[in-house]
């Protein structure tokens, strides 16, 4: 099982991997958007964002339950107990096959009725279900390899499935472009999508049977070994809580596209989609970065003291903070400059929700090192109503200010806003110390705090400031971004100064240049 790294090495090679395929996919994703700005309607870009919006509705397998059973398989990982792995493994895959006959089976009675969720549609019944069966289709084919995929994760290896995914994503992606550019057609979109991922899977699974082959044999499946009841117990508990937690995601981040479409149209749908594309690459490019360290994460609730855990935490902690503010003054001062000139003035939202929708961005960025702590340690049970409160509030919210408030996309934000600071803000981290590490939180809030203020206050004044750059040309818009961001670093350094988090992150940063400092030499 041990194929030589250790925590410190397999985290850091899951990181720079994730980093540097991720901001080449977001490269290519964003060369798909323009092809869909350009080269075919408002209508089309709406609908793509519609069909992501209901697919992560039926997307069962998104529910969290295969981030809980990887939990589980931390332990016997790290004892080498193969006869559990293999009665875990194949638990994993027969659930899959499972959740694929219900998704099947929901989505495809759900296809003739796509239309309902569109206020004026421009598209017949017809082609609406077509086009949303392949994208179905897409979906569904991840599944079959889910087991495999987690397995990795679990044992610290999830670079060689991003390596595997950016692959075939780039090839899809520039198959993709030239079928819009050349023949303007969403249905070849979709094709190119459903066979890429197909292939993907495909690949990924025989990798992983090569490479294990003493798990995932097929004399694997009819061995015998019965797991105690505590470790029963401690899955189901962890299914749980994952499933309500995703559940909440679900309806947090993934009711959005469906509200507007419904209140108000795919052209609203369009819009927003475009914003939160850039927010979504962001979140995607630091999240992943971040959350490459929760099977390391995991090896340390295993292994350390609660103290230890804490003060690696607040590292974590205050190296998303810089992160956070780095990439929040970028978005407060040249969201809307960007948009102009990549997309045009059409697809430009009010100032207002451009600062609410980085201030939203601002607070989920914040909540990633809590998040994978609470991944790590496999607290899901303890996230279960956590969860649906906050979806429930989410959603109450966002209908009442596009329905009766008729605020638009501006209510849609506003009740994700709300959500987040009413629930997430206190409840995540209560888990942490509080089931988790069972040490006072008291100074974890001083921190929060600290950072997160510096941050909003930075977000509220550079977007008044990035009114001026919304004509500038792309060049000045990215010298004045990036002389806004140092400045703002340098002054969060200043008055953090003091701080042990600060002592810790000069140190690696010295470390670094003396690294390069002897390649180059």
């Amino acid at each position: 099982m041990n194929k030589g790294l250790n925590r410190t090495k397999a985290a850091s090679l899951n990181a720079t991997t994730m980093f540097v395929t991720q901001i080449v996919g977001l490269v290519l994703k964003f060369l798909v958007q323009t092809a869909f700005i350009h080269e075919l309607s408002q209508n089309y870009l709406g609908l793509n964002g519609l069909f992501a919006n209901v697919i992560s509705f039926l997307s069962f397998a998104d529910l969290g339950i295969g981030t809980a059973i990887t939990v589980a398989l931390y332990q016997p990982i790290a004892e080498n107990n193969m006869p559990k792995l293999r009665v875990l493994v194949d638990f994993y895959r027969k659930t899959y096959l499972v959740i694929i006959g219900v998704t099947t089976v929901v989505g495809v009675l759900m296809s003739p009725w796509i239309y309902t969720f569109i206020k004026n549609p421009v598209f017949s019944q017809t082609q609406l279900a077509m086009w949303f069966l392949l994208y179905l289709a897409s979906t569904i084919m991840t599944y079959f390899s889910a087991h495999k995929r987690s397995f990795l994760i679990s044992t610290q290896e999830e670079y060689l499935n991003s390596l595997n995914d950016f692959s075939f994503k780039a090839i899809q992606q520039i198959s993709q472009v030239v079928v819009i550019m050349v023949w303007q057609s969403f249905a070849g979109f979709l094709v190119i999508q459903l066979v890429a991922t197909l292939m993907a899977n495909w690949q990924l699974s025989r990798m992983v049977q090569k490479r294990y082959p003493a798990i995932f044999r097929r004399e694997a499946q009819k061995e015998k070994y019965v797991m105690d009841r505590q470790a029963i117990r401690q899955i189901k508990k962890n299914v749980v809580g994952a499933i309500s937690s995703k559940i909440g995601t679900i309806v947090v981040f993934g009711t959005d596209n469906l509200i507007l479409s419904m209140f108000i149209g795919l052209t609203a749908v369009a819009k927003y989609s475009n914003y939160m594309l850039v927010i979504q690459s962001m979140n995607s490019l630091f999240s992943q970065v971040i959350g490459s360290f929760v099977s390391s994460i995991g090896n340390l609730h295993a292994t350390a003291t609660p103290e230890r855990q804490e003060k690696v935490l607040y590292r974590l902690m205050y190296i998303n903070a810089i992160v956070n503010l780095f990439v929040s003054t970028g978005l407060a001062f040249a969201f809307s400059g960007f948009i102009n000139v990549w997309a045009g003035k059409n697809y430009l939202l009010p100032e207002v929700v451009m600062i609410v929708i980085v201030l939203n961005y601002s607070i989920n960025q914040a909540r990633y090192v809590v998040q994978n702590f609470i991944a790590g340690m496999g607290l899901y049970w303890s996230l279960r109503w956590k969860s649906l409160i906050e979806a429930g509030i989410n959603l109450g919210l966002s209908l009442l200010f596009v329905s009766v408030g008729q605020m638009g996309v501006l209510g849609v934000v506003i009740g994700t806003l709300g959500s987040n600071i009413l629930i997430n803000v206190f409840w995540e981290p209560y888990i942490v110390f509080h089931d988790g590490l069972k040490l006072p939180l008291k100074r974890y809030f001083c921190k929060y705090f600290m950072y997160e203020a510096f941050t909003l206050i930075v977000i509220v004044i550079v977007g008044k400031l990035g009114l001026a750059a919304v004509s500038a040309g792309l060049p000045m818009l990215i010298l004045d971004t990036m002389a806004l961001e140092l400045t703002v670093l340098l002054l969060f350094g200043i008055c953090t100064s003091k701080s042990d988090e600060f002592k810790y992150v000069k140190i690696l940063i010295q470390k670094l240049l003396v690294k390069v400092k002897n390649t180059i030499i």
